[in-house]
C-alpha cells in the first residue's frame, strides 16, 4: 500500500495539472500558415499570412434580384459596420471622381500610360481628342460632363484611369459602387480591428457582423447576405476545428469501446481499460498546451488517435489478467502477472509506434510535427498510464475466477486457410500481389493539397466563390511580396514590378496593386520627369491654339492653361489616402512582420502556354529579392515537402520497425515474416487509396510511414504466442491471440475513422488512410504470419509441456 501511494499522488497531480492547463491554455490554432511547409513559396505565404493579418479585408456580399435593393442594403450595412467596435471602417463605395487637375494625371501614369499621354499631346491627339470633348457636350444628357471638360478639355485623366495596366482593389461601378454591372450583387468591404489570427479579435467582429447582417436577412428574404475574408475564415476555421475535435473524439471513444467489447466479450474490462486512457488523453492535451501557436488543423486529431491506438496496450494486458486468473492466481498474484509478463512487450509497442508517428517531427509542416509529438507523447503516456492503472482495476473487478474464454469460431476458418501449405502458398502470394502492383506502377498519384489547407465546405470560403463568380473573378491569382526595412524602398520597388506586369498583356490577365491608387515618392518623381520632357510650357501654346480651332473659347480653360505652363509636382502621400474612403483598400497592400515593412501586389497569370514562367522570370528580373507566392502556387511546394518529408519519415520509421522486431522476436525467420507483413499492408493500402478514390497529398501521406509503427504489432504478438502455444501451433495461436489482435487492430481503425466525420478535409483523408492501414494490416497480418509460419516450418504439432 505504501508503495502505491507515491504513485497514486503522482498521477493525481499530473492529472490536476494537465486538466487546468487544458481549461486555461488550450486553444485551436486557425492560422493556415502551421499547414504550409518552413521553405521556399510556403514559407513566403507564411509572411504573406502573418503580416497581413491572416487575410484580406472583410468583404459583405449582399446578392439579391432587385439592384437598387442591393444598393440601399450595401449601404445600411456599411453604416452600421462603420459604428462597431471591432470595425476600423466600412464602406460600400468609393469617390470616383476622376476630376483631377490634368497635370497630376501623370502620377499616376504607368509606362503605356505615358505613351497614350504623349501621343495625346501632340498636335493630331489634341485636336482629336477636342473633337470628341465638343461631341460629347453637344449630346443630350451632357451636363455631368460639362464641369470635368472645363477642367480637362483633354480628358488627360480619362487616359491614365480608363486605360490603366495596373488596377486596385475591387471593380467599381461609375458612381463608384462596390457592385458588378447588373447590380445583382453589391459588395461593403470592412477593415476589422485586431488580428485575424488572435481567436477573440476574429471572433468578435464576426459577432458584430452577424448582429448587422441577421435583422437584415428577416427583413429581405429574398436577398443574400454572405460574410467572408480573413477574419471571417480564422472564426469559421476555429469553430469547425473545435467541432471536429469534440465529435471525433467522442465517436473514437464510443466506437473503440464498442469493438472492444464485441472482440473482447468481457464488458467490465472497459472498466478498467477506459479511466488509464482518459487520464492518457488527458495528460497528452497537458502537452498540447505547451504549442505557443495553439492547436493546428491537422493536430487535432491526435486525440481520436491516441484513443484509437492506446486501447491496444489495455487489450494485452487485460487479457493477460484474465489468463492468470483462470490459471488459478489470486487477484493481486494475478495482477503482478499480467504487468509482469505484458509490461516490456505492450511498453516496445507503444515505443516503436511512438518512434514512428515521432518520425513526423522530420516533416517541414508544424501541422504534422504536432501531430507526431502529441500522438508520440500520447502513445507514451497511456501505454504507461494501462500498464500502472488496469491491472490494479481489473483485480478488484475479477475477484471471482473468471469463466472460461468464449470458443471463438472465426480463428478456426483462418486457421484452416493455411491449413496446408498449398494453401498457405496460394495465400501468401495473394497477400503480397500488392507489392508487385506497386513496384510495377499502380500506386495513387499525388493529389491536390489545397483542399486540405482551405476546406470547401468552409461558408466564408462558398461566399468567396460566388463573389468570384460575381465579378467575373476566379481563382489563380499570385502574390508578389516584397519586404524592406524602409516602406518607402518597399512601394518603389513593388511599383517597379507591377510596371513591368502590367506591360505583359498577353501572359498576364490582371495586375492589382498600390501603385493604382498612390505611386511611391520615387514613382511618382520618375513620372514627373517624364512629363516634363514633353515641354508643357509648349504643349500649352499648341492647346491654346487647337482649343481655338475647335470651336472652343480659349479664355473659359485659362486655368489649364496655366496650370500647363507651370504644371504642380504635388505628390500623393499615404496620409492623403487615407483621408477618403479608398483608405479601406491599403489594407490589401500594406502589412508588416518580422520587423520588416511589406507590400503586396497581385498578379493573375493567363492560362497560355509558358505564361507562368515568363511572369516568374519578369519578376526575377525586376527584382530578384521579391518573393512569389500564393495558395494557387502551393501545389508544387507541397509536393516537394512531401518529396523531402516522405523517405526521411518512411526511412526512420522502417529503421525503427526492424530495430523492435529484431529486439522483440530475435529470431530471423519471424523478423522476416513480420516485415512482410508490414510491407504487405503498406502496398494494399495505397492500392485501396487509389481504388476509393482518397487524395493522397502532403497531409494524409505521412500517416502511410507511421502506419509502419503501429501495425507492426499484430504480426510481433502473433510470432511470440506462436512459441508459447502447444498441438496444433497455429490454431492455438490464433485462438488465443487472434482476438486480442483484431481488438488492437480495430480499435486503432475506429480511432482514425472518427476522423472521417470531420469537416477539414485534411483530417478527414488521413483518417480514412490511418483506418484503411489499420484494418488491411490486420487481414495481412492473419494472413501471413500462420502461411509463414506452415511454410517456414517449425510449426508442427507440439507435445504440452511434461507430456512423455
Amino acid at each position: 500500500m505504501r508503495q502505491r501511494l507515491p504513485v497514486t499522488i503522482a498521477i493525481v497531480v499530473a492529472t490536476l495539472l494537465a486538466l487546468v492547463a487544458v481549461t486555461l491554455r488550450l486553444r485551436l490554432d486557425p492560422n493556415v500558415s502551421s499547414l504550409l511547409p518552413d521553405q521556399g513559396e510556403a514559407a513566403a505565404l507564411r509572411r504573406y499570412v502573418r503580416g497581413f493579418g491572416g487575410g484580406d479585408l472583410a468583404v459583405v456580399m449582399v446578392k439579391g434580384p432587385d439592384p437598387d435593393e442591393n444598393a440601399k442594403v450595401a449601404g445600411e450595412i456599411a453604416e452600421e459596420l462603420g459604428k462597431k467596435g471591432s470595425v476600423a471602417r466600412a464602406a460600400d463605395r468609393i469617390d470616383a471622381s476622376r476630376a483631377l487637375d490634368p497635370m497630376l494625371a501623370f502620377r499616376h501614369a504607368d509606362a503605356r500610360g505615358l505613351e497614350r499621354l504623349a501621343q495625346a499631346l501632340t498636335p493630331e491627339g489634341m485636336r482629336a481628342r477636342l473633337a470628341e470633348s465638343r461631341a460629347m457636350l453637344l449630346a443630350p444628357g451632357s451636363g455631368a460632363a460639362t464641369e470635368a471638360i472645363a477642367q480637362d478639355p483633354l480628358r488627360l485623366a480619362q487616359v491614365v484611369y480608363e486605360g490603366a495596366d495596373i488596377g486596385s482593389g475591387v471593380r467599381t461601378q461609375p458612381d463608384g459602387a462596390f457592385a458588378n454591372d447588373d447590380g445583382s450583387v453589391h459588395l461593403v468591404l470592412a477593415q476589422p480591428k485586431g488580428q485575424a489570427l488572435r481567436g477573440e479579435d476574429a471572433r468578435q467582429f464576426v459577432a458584430d457582423a452577424e448582429a448587422v447582417l441577421d435583422p437584415l436577412r428577416q427583413a429581405h428574404p429574398n436577398m443574400r447576405l454572405g460574410l467572408t475574408g480573413g477574419h471571417a475564415i480564422a472564426a469559421a476555421t476555429e469553430e469547425m476545428l473545435t467541432r471536429d475535435l469534440q465529435i471525433s473524439s467522442t465517436v473514437a471513444m464510443t466506437l473503440a469501446s464498442l469493438v472492444f467489447a464485441l472482440i473482447f466479450r468481457r464488458v467490465r474490462a472497459l472498466v478498467a481499460v477506459m479511466p488509464p486512457l482518459l487520464l492518457g488523453t488527458v495528460w497528452t492535451a497537458g502537452v498540447a498546451t505547451l504549442f505557443p501557436g495553439g492547436l493546428s488543423g491537422i493536430a487535432v486529431a491526435f486525440m481520436s488517435v491516441v484513443v484509437g491506438v492506446g486501447v491496444d496496450t489495455g487489450v494485452h494486458v487485460y487479457a493477460a489478467l484474465l489468463e492468470a486468473r483462470r490459471a488459478g492466481l489470486g487477484p493481486k498474484e494475478a495482477a503482478r502477472e499480467a504487468r509482469a509478463k505484458t509490461a516490456r512487450s505492450v511498453l516496445l509497442a507503444a515505443t516503436t509506434a511512438a518512434a514512428a508517428f515521432g518520425a513526423l517531427a522530420l516533416s517541414s509542416i508544424r501541422a504534422m510535427q504536432q501531430l507526431g509529438v502529441l500522438c508520440a507523447v500520447g502513445e507514451l503516456l497511456t501505454a504507461i498510464a494501462i500498464v500502472v492503472v488496469t491491472p490494479e482495476v481489473g483485480a478488484l473487478l475479477e475477484r471471482k475466477p473468471p469463466p472460461p474464454p468464449a470458443p471463438v469460431r472465426w480463428t478456426d476458418g483462418v486457421a484452416w486457410l493455411t491449413g496446408t501449405r498449398a494453401r498457405a502458398a496460394v495465400l501468401a502470394a495473394v497477400a503480397l500481389l500488392p507489392l508487385v502492383a506497386v513496384a510495377l506502377g499502380a500506386a495513387p498519384s499525388l493529389s491536390e493539397s489545397i483542399i486540405a489547407v482551405r476546406p470547401k465546405k468552409l461558408a466564408p470560403l462558398q461566399v468567396q466563390q460566388e463573389v468570384f463568380d460575381a465579378f467575373g473573378g476566379k481563382r489563380g491569382q499570385w502574390v508578389v511580396l516584397v519586404a524592406d526595412k524602409s516602406l518607402d524602398s518597399a512601394r518603389a520597388r513593388a511599383d517597379r514590378i507591377a510596371e513591368a506586369l502590367g506591360g505583359m498583356k498577353e501572359d498576364v490577365e490582371a495586375v492589382d496593386a498600390l501603385t493604382a491608387l498612390a505611386p511611391a515618392d520615387e514613382t511618382q518623381a520618375a513620372r514627373f520627369g517624364a512629363r516634363e520632357k514633353l515641354d508643357m510650357p509648349a504643349k500649352a501654346a499648341e492647346l491654346e491654339k487647337a482649343l481655338a480651332e475647335t470651336g472652343f473659347a480659349p479664355a473659359r480653360f485659362s486655368a489649364v492653361l496655366e496650370g500647363m505652363r507651370a504644371p504642380s509636382r504635388q505628390t500623393v502621400a499615404l496620409d492623403d489616402l487615407k483621408q477618403g474612403a479608398a483608405s479601406i483598400l491599403l489594407a490589401r497592400y500594406l502589412g508588416e512582420e518580422g520587423g520588416e515593412q511589406l507590400v503586396a501586389l497581385y498578379v493573375r497569370p493567363r492560362e497560355v502556354p509558358g505564361a507562368t514562367g515568363r511572369v516568374e522570370a519578369a519578376v526575377a528580373r525586376v527584382d530578384p529579392a521579391a518573393m512569389l507566392t500564393g495558395y494557387t502556387r502551393l501545389e508544387g511546394t507541397l509536393r516537394d515537402s512531401l518529396a523531402r518529408d516522405l523517405p526521411k519519415t518512411a526511412g526512420v520509421a522502417g529503421v525503427l520497425v526492424v530495430i523492435a522486431l529484431a529486439a522483440s522476436l530475435r529470431r530471423v525467420r519471424d523478423v522476416v515474416i513480420a516485415a512482410l507483413v508490414v510491407a504487405g499492408e503498406i502496398a494494399a493500402v495505397l492500392l485501396l487509396v487509389r481504388v476509393f478514390g482518397i487524395p493522397l497529398h502532403a497531409y494524409d501521406a505521412l500517416v502511410l510511414p507511421v502506419l509502419l509503427g503501429i501495425t507492426v504489432d499484430e504480426g510481433m504478438f502473433l510470432l511470440q504466442r506462436a512459441r508459447e502455444a502447444e498441438g496444433d501451433v497455429i490454431r492455438e495461436t490464433l485462438r488465443a491471440e487472434g482476438p486480442p489482435v483484431a481488438a488492437t487492430a480495430l480499435t486503432t481503425a475506429a480511432g482514425f475513422g472518427a476522423l472521417a466525420l470531420c469537416d477539414f478535409d485534411g483530417l478527414k483523408d488521413l483518417g480514412l488512410v490511418g483506418a484503411i492501414g489499420s484494418t488491411t494490416g490486420l487481414v495481412v497480418a492473419l494472413i501471413l504470419v500462420p502461411a509463414g509460419l506452415r511454410l517456414l516450418g517449425g510449426v508442427g504439432p507440439r507435445a504440452p509441456e511434461g507430456a512423455a
